[in-house]
């Protein structure tokens, strides 16, 4: 502790301090120290990266979802389904962050694979990303009542899907604000 005081103390590594005067160091500031000194990373910081599970009948959709997302973001761990019982296994096993899910897709609908997910106290927290190419009113509303954050409808721009997964990410503190902003003026620059 004597060690992490003095490099605050010397700047070399960035702290808050509480308004009791103690220092508070941010995990990434922590990590990115860590390796800037070629020092190991204790295993309790580590954490996985984001993951992505892309559901749709159509595999030529989920590639073209799957690439995207890996072109934006190489960090992710992105995987697919094609069918609801497939999204199903795969979320209880993967643990997702965020599911990207058509809603008609075979054996179980996405309507159903959303209120599962949402209902289970182990994925209740992942985001689930809707989307259909027979979109209405009464499908939208079914979807947002079982639990998805929002409805896309297909056709879509992959930018505006890519802007949803990075919201839902920094909502649950997987990729920080600061990434989301950087992201945005790469895009537009």
């Amino acid at each position: 502790m004597a060690s992490i005081s003095k490099w605050v103390d010397a700047g070399q590594l960035r702290a808050g301090r509480t308004p009791g005067g103690h220092r508070r160091v941010a995990r990434e500031e922590l990590i990115a120290f860590l390796q800037r000194q070629k020092l190991p990373i204790p295993p309790e910081l580590k954490v996985s990266p984001p993951r992505v599970l892309v559901v749709d009948d159509e595999v030529s959709i989920t590639k073209w979802i799957t690439k995207e997302i890996n072109i934006e973001h190489p960090d992710f761990e992105v995987l697919e389904a094609h069918d609801g019982f497939s999204a199903g296994e795969i979320v209880a096993s993967f643990k997702p962050d965020v599911v990207v899910l058509d809603l008609r897709i075979p054996g179980v609908d996405g309507f159903e694979v959303c209120r599962r997910i949402k209902s289970r106290e182990q994925t209740k927290e992942t985001a689930v990303i809707a989307m259909t190419a027979y979109p209405s009113e009464q499908a939208e509303r079914r979807i947002l009542e079982s639990g998805a954050r929002v409805c896309l409808s297909k056709p879509f721009e992959i930018g505006v899907l890519i802007a949803e997964i990075r919201s839902a990410m920094s909502e649950r503190g997987l990729i920080s604000k600061h990434k989301i902003d950087f992201m945005a003026g790469a895009a537009s620059g």
